[in-house]
């Protein structure tokens, strides 16, 4: 289950309760449920904006993190806000909007989506190995390994 903002939020939720649902990823989403002391044990990727380094303003991150005991990524893409993870860059590009000085282009923040969420669920729907998923790419710099890699300052 991937979802974003409240979506994403949804899918921790959702995983929490549905044992059917095998591997999720919350993108840019405030974690409203809380997982259990024990811990959470299935696949899951933060994939976020700014907001969600660690020690940032969006803290959830950081307190699920610790409980999250299975394979697990948290990943900050610089140059991204919250909108970023939807199609509305995208639409605001055909319309002639410009992105926010200092934000990523439109086809970049979609490219940069599509491949982080396209490798998770390959790796974890159709146990493809995914190396993009172990370790920061030159091909893709703005995405940072969290929490160590985007501490905030």
């Amino acid at each position: 289950m991937v979802g974003q903002s409240i979506g994403g939020s949804s899918a921790m939720a959702t995983m929490l309760e549905d044992p059917r649902v095998r591997a999720g990823i919350d993108m840019d989403g405030t974690a409203y449920a809380r997982i259990p002391k024990s811990g959470f044990s299935r696949p899951f990727m933060f994939l976020g904006s700014a907001q969600h380094v660690s020690g940032g303003p969006a803290p959830t991150w950081d307190r699920d993190w610790k409980l999250l005991y299975g394979w697990k990524r948290w990943i900050v893409l610089t140059g991204t806000e919250h909108q970023s993870f939807t199609d509305t860059p995208l639409l605001s590009d055909a319309l002639g909007i410009k992105p926010l000085p200092g934000g990523l282009p439109a086809a970049r923040t979609a490219e940069l989506t599509r491949t982080y969420v396209a490798a998770f669920l390959d790796h974890h729907l159709k146990s493809q190995r995914q190396p993009l998923l172990d370790k920061p790419s030159s091909r893709y710099p703005e995405a940072k390994f969290c929490p160590a890699a985007c501490a905030h300052s």
